[in-house]
């Protein structure tokens, strides 16, 4: 991905319409809830995209967010491929992300605050870094680490702390997955993040909850350019 926040563009390089897809509707559904199993091209062929703004719209551009991108790519892809889309929902299983009977153990973060990890890096503002497979935290909230979470294990994860406040604290976590449905999973003999979330006196309870999924109604392959 090519999107340089000062720039007049936005590309994707030897993608698929997937990614695309995934980009425009990141926020409103996950990853993985995208339904296009009747078009099964849009995983395997990749593309060129590059999406280039009129020079008059070039300031309005800039001054766009991430999620005002997004929406404006929506468009793009509407025209480009006859894109029409729905969200339905589905019950599925899901983790909850809550507080243990012990109660939180977990640091209130302070403006100004920096946390320096064993290798020597500093976190400084809202971050989170890896050394080894334990992620150090930094200006973090509950329902943040949920959203995090989610992208690294098989499911989603929904906070159900009832916590507000922003935090610093590490625990075990493997890489993930990239919203996979195939990511790693928690298990027994892993280096455990439920241990790390017990010692921060936090779980995860295994639930079924509705769902959001991305449902594409209608789809063309895109034309030579």
């Amino acid at each position: 991905m090519d999107q340089p926040l000062d720039g007049d563009y936005l590309a994707y390089h030897c993608e698929t319409i997937y990614r695309l897809i995934y980009f425009a509707y990141n926020g409103v559904v996950k990853d993985y809830d995208l339904v296009g199993g009747d078009a099964p091209w849009i995983y395997d062929d990749h593309y060129e995209f590059i999406a280039k703004v009129a020079p008059e719209d070039i300031p309005a551009w800039q001054k766009l967010d991430l999620t005002g991108r997004r929406i404006l790519i929506r468009s793009v892809l509407a025209k480009s491929l006859k894109l029409k889309v729905s969200i339905f929902n589905m019950p599925e299983p899901v983790y909850l992300l809550t507080v243990a009977k012990s109660g939180v153990k977990l640091k209130s973060y302070n403006e100004g605050d920096q946390t320096k990890m064993p290798d020597g890096r500093t976190l400084t503002g809202r971050e989170v870094g890896w050394v080894g497979l334990v992620a150090y935290f930094q200006d973090f909230t509950m329902p943040q680490l949920a959203v995090l979470l989610g992208t690294h294990f098989d499911r989603h994860v929904v906070d159900r702390t009832g916590l507000t406040a922003p935090y610093n604290f590490s625990m075990p976590l493997a890489f993930g997955g990239d919203n996979d449905p195939n990511a790693h999973v928690p298990t027994q003999d892993d280096l455990s993040s439920a241990e790390g979330l017990a010692a921060l006196g936090l779980r995860l309870e295994t639930a079924k909850l509705p769902i959001d999924k991305l449902s594409i109604d209608h789809i063309e392959r895109p034309d030579g350019n």
